[in-house]
């Protein structure tokens, strides 16, 4: 188990329930302000990844990529306020959300960015992708909830941060672990093969998912990409933790259900541990990888 500062695995308590699912939905609306600047305020890349962030345990922010002058936007997941900082991690603006509409957010944000000689000429509030239909987009204001539970939701960011940072260092040519702002998840791609013209041909995923069509709770999970036709998983063996998803996807899932069975921080830590090592020894033993 990491057992270093904010490298310490969060033990998880509570059922995953409407409480829990509004806070999860309040933070992912409030992330993409920060997509949204890497949309139009970054060149783009043909992966997205101008619009993703990643987690800092030190400070529980999602931090976007780099814009004009060093500047970035941060969300600080407590309490729901927009910073936009400067190389040095300095706050230079903040927008507190809770009682504001997504419009309102924006106009400001827009200000801001324009105050500190940024410029957002271009910059726009629609979305390239589409989420779940949302009250905020509605016009209803931002909500910071009960603590306990927008405290468990940074518990769930944490260690999925911790868990799939130790796995991916496994692997010298892993992606950095990154949330990206359409699903919402926390995860890496290991390159795991190669084509005639030096590009991926095969590649493992993991992550940690927030609930959506295929499972309705919160989930880790360890996929398998092939530009070849690759089956269905029916003929592999079990992982030792969490499960495969015999058919309409190549992966397998550790849901947030089982690790809630288990009582501290540490047996928590080595399920998920354990969920993803015997499932990429698992396929690499079968596809030959």
């Amino acid at each position: 188990m990491i057992t270093n500062g904010n490298h310490t695995w969060k033990q998880l308590t509570l059922d995953f329930n409407k409480e829990l699912s509004n806070a999860l939905l309040q933070q992912h609306h409030a992330a993409q302000f920060i997509a949204l600047a890497g949309r139009y305020l970054i060149p783009q890349e043909a992966d997205d990844s101008n619009t993703n962030m990643q987690y800092q345990a030190d400070r529980e922010w999602l931090v976007g990529n780099v814009l004009s002058g060093g500047m970035r936007i941060a969300l600080h997941l407590p309490d729901l306020e927009l910073f936009t900082i400067d190389k040095f991690n300095h706050c230079r603006s903040e927008i507190p959300l809770a009682g504001k509409s997504k419009q309102q957010v924006f106009e400001q944000l827009k200000q801001n960015l324009s105050d500190l000689g940024l410029d957002v000429s271009k910059f726009r509030k629609e979305l390239h992708y589409t989420l779940p239909d949302h009250e905020l987009d509605k016009n209803a204001a931002f909500l910071t909830g009960d603590k306990k539970y927008t405290q468990e939701n940074i518990f769930y960011r944490h260690n999925a941060e911790i868990i799939i940072s130790k796995i991916a260092s496994n692997f010298k040519k892993a992606d950095p672990v990154r949330i990206w702002p359409h699903h919402f998840d926390t995860g890496s791609s290991i390159p795991v093969g190669y084509n005639a013209n030096g590009g991926v041909s095969k590649s493992i995923g993991l992550g940690w998912a927030i609930p959506d069509d295929m499972i309705d709770e919160p989930y880790y999970y360890l996929s398998f990409w092939s530009e070849s036709p690759v089956g269905d998983f029916s003929e592999l063996p079990a992982p030792e933790a969490g499960e495969w998803i015999r058919t309409g996807w190549n992966g397998g899932v550790a849901r947030h259900s089982d690790i809630l069975k288990i009582s501290s921080a540490g047996r928590q830590q080595e399920f998920v541990e354990l969920f993803f090592n015997s499932g990429i020894k698992i396929l690499s033993e079968h596809f030959n990888l």
